[in-house]
């Protein structure tokens, strides 16, 4: 918790914070699709949406409780065909015998072209350690059957250096927005200080409503403890001009998690940096901050978006695991 005393709260700040903190817990939410992003063809980008079956024991009836998800994900490798996704997405996910492999089918799959479709390998961390560590959100699932030339896999781009503009897709809709069969996409500058938080929300918007902000800095906070990596993640805020929070600017929201953050090399081609792996949002509207709407649900409205980025040597270690044991993922060396 040191991290957080030295934000420059004293006092009854740091009581409040404290709190916070206990009451809250960890509120970054699993993230599920792009807002205000346009229509892209899922062949294009390489995007395609997962079904999820999970299964929660209720220990109070002794019971099982089934509920479905959806999620993102990108085409990462054809022979066998290869999906990278966020760990995540997999909380809970019941499990088929005999193989106890997750329940995970992928949506519209005839209209790209895949078919004989089943899941053979999945390689994933338990929910907890993505809770603790952010670095191991991630999932491998590798199925049998036969994709569509169309649908080309993008590669792992391992450059050192951070991109300015990525392009992010994924599925979902936001609050007034069309459930589509392709995933949005929307080109977003990448922010070069993600562990400022006045970069996330601007410190004019704090006198305002105090107790807010204090609540959206506390999360922020904990959310890079869990990173445990100052190189982990990539990030996207919703600042627009004059540092003013923009409700319109293009966000991961619910629908996208395991989306592609893409990069556009001087040939055309795309290739993956990161995947989107959770949103932060406020906890409730503030009749102070001009920019909340009455009718808009609080889901519309993330602040900030983080994405794994694939070249830390924890989850670079994690795919070449994948790779040896028969996944399809190509990497991409720059300087």
């Amino acid at each position: 918790m040191r991290k957080l005393w030295q934000c420059g709260l004293t006092g009854l700040k740091k009581r409040v914070l404290a709190v916070l903190l206990a009451c809250i817990g960890f509120n970054a939410l699993p993230a599920y699709a792009l807002i205000f992003g346009s229509p892209q063809p899922a062949t294009a980008v390489s995007t395609v949406r997962l079904a999820i079956q999970h299964a929660h024991y209720l220990r109070s009836v002794d019971e099982w409780e089934y509920y479905d998800s959806t999620c993102s994900a990108v085409v990462v490798g054809r022979k066998p065909l290869t999906l990278i996704t966020a760990a995540h997405c997999l909380k809970e996910v019941k499990l088929a015998s005999p193989q106890n492999l997750p329940t995970v089918s992928i949506m519209q799959a005839d209209q790209l072209g895949i078919a004989g479709l089943n899941l053979k390998q999945a390689f994933y961390r338990p929910y907890q350690d993505v809770v603790d560590n952010l670095t191991s959100d991630i999932a491998v699932l590798v199925f049998d059957g036969q994709a569509h030339q169309a649908l080309q896999p993008v590669s792992i781009l391992l450059a050192k250096q951070k991109p300015e503009t990525l392009l992010l897709c994924g599925y979902g809709q936001g609050y007034l927005e069309q459930e589509t069969n392709q995933p949005r996409c929307a080109e977003r500058v990448v922010m070069q200080s993600p562990y400022n938080f006045s970069k996330v929300l601007a410190p004019y918007y704090q006198p305002m409503d105090e107790m807010l902000y204090i609540k959206s800095l506390a999360q922020f906070q904990y959310t890079q403890e869990l990173a445990h990596s100052e190189k982990a993640l990539l990030a996207v805020n919703r600042l627009g001009k004059e540092n003013q929070y923009d409700a319109l600017a293009p966000m991961p929201t619910e629908g996208d998690s395991g989306g592609p953050w893409l990069h556009v090399n001087k040939n055309g081609q795309y290739e993956l940096l990161a995947i989107t792996s959770f949103v932060e949002r406020f906890y409730n509207k503030s009749p102070y901050w001009s920019f909340f709407d009455k009718e808009t649900p609080l889901a519309d409205y993330p602040y900030i978006a983080y994405g794994l980025r694939l070249n830390h040597p924890k989850v670079i270690s994690f795919l070449q695991y994948a790779r040896r044991s028969g996944a399809d993922i190509r990497f991409i060396q720059k300087k």
